[in-house]
């Protein structure tokens, strides 16, 4: 008995199990790969985010203080959170904003990373003229737009850790001149070079 044409083309293209469990293992290592790959590109893309957001506080605080002719002064609260504070001319103080970095980011320095190139200390997350977490008197944007020592009105250096815990190619940092103002975002490779955003 004959078979037909189309009998024998249809038994002919079948594939073995092996074959297809082949190609499934090849499609599961693939998308593995692909998995890991997309979670360390969204970690670096909500760390970009955070200093974004940190230089973003920081560059309205400064606006803000020259606009309004008002000292304006920059609190970092808890190990994620960031404040603009209006100081009012009676003495009273008026939150502005009140910001929080996202997805588990905080402020803090990651291990084995060093200073950045501005040199303005990493003794800390948050140092300024050296003094871990801001001078007492706080951080103050004045009216020509220098950021000052809220006690000595005087200019101040400083730098702001942030990153994943344990997760060195997430540290970012955001520095400030104190005599202009000048914000600077960077960014860490996961080991000891800084490249400015």
């Amino acid at each position: 008995m004959r078979q037909s044409l189309w009998s024998r083309i249809r038994c002919q293209c079948g594939t073995s199990l092996l074959e297809t469990m082949f190609v499934v293992a090849i499609g599961a290592t693939v998308g593995a790969v692909g998995v890991a790959q997309t979670n360390n590109v969204r970690r670096s893309m909500q760390g970009d985010g955070a200093m974004r957001l940190v230089m973003g506080q920081l560059a309205r605080a400064q606006q803000l203080a020259i606009q309004q002719r008002r000292n304006i002064e920059v609190q970092f609260v808890g190990g994620s959170w960031m404040k603009v504070v209006r100081h009012e001319l009676n003495g009273s103080l008026t939150t502005l904003t009140s910001v929080s970095l996202e997805s588990g980011m905080q402020f803090q320095l990651v291990n084995n990373v060093p200073d950045t190139p501005d040199a303005f200390g990493n003794g800390g997350p948050i140092v300024f003229e050296g003094v871990i977490n801001g001078p007492v008197g706080g951080m103050v944007f004045q009216s020509d737009g220098e950021l000052l020592d809220g006690a000595t009105f005087l200019p101040i250096n400083g730098s702001i850790f942030m990153g994943y815990p344990g997760q060195p190619a997430t540290a970012r940092a955001v520095t400030v001149l104190g005599t202009t103002g000048r914000v600077r975002g960077w960014k860490s490779n996961g080991s000891l070079a800084w490249y400015q955003l």
